[in-house]
């Protein structure tokens, strides 16, 4: 760790005034929350390619009961899940 970095970065975040420590911490949460959103789309892709289904047919699908109880299909479905919350946060941000 660069120890020299972030000392100066303490330094440029604390003189920073409030809007612009607001406007920072929207800005990480914005690249924070796009690197979710690419590693859920990523690991929903898998099982896409897997099982031959769009994510949100599935969903719908699972969510019906028309599909087993597959532990596969459980984690698929809390990926979706997360993924479409995520989704939102990024666009209705608080």
């Amino acid at each position: 760790m660069n120890q020299k970095l972030v000392q100066s970065l303490v330094q440029i975040i604390l003189s920073l005034s409030d809007e612009e420590r607001q406007y920072l911490e929207r800005e990480v949460q914005k690249h924070s929350l796009a690197k979710q959103i690419e590693d859920l789309e990523h690991n929903l892709k898998k099982f896409e390619e897997k099982y031959q289904m769009s994510s949100q047919k599935f969903y719908q699908e699972f969510q019906a009961g028309q599909l087993g109880d597959s532990i596969d299909f459980f984690e698929w479905n809390t990926y979706y899940e997360m993924l479409t919350s995520t989704q939102v946060k990024v666009t209705n941000p608080v």
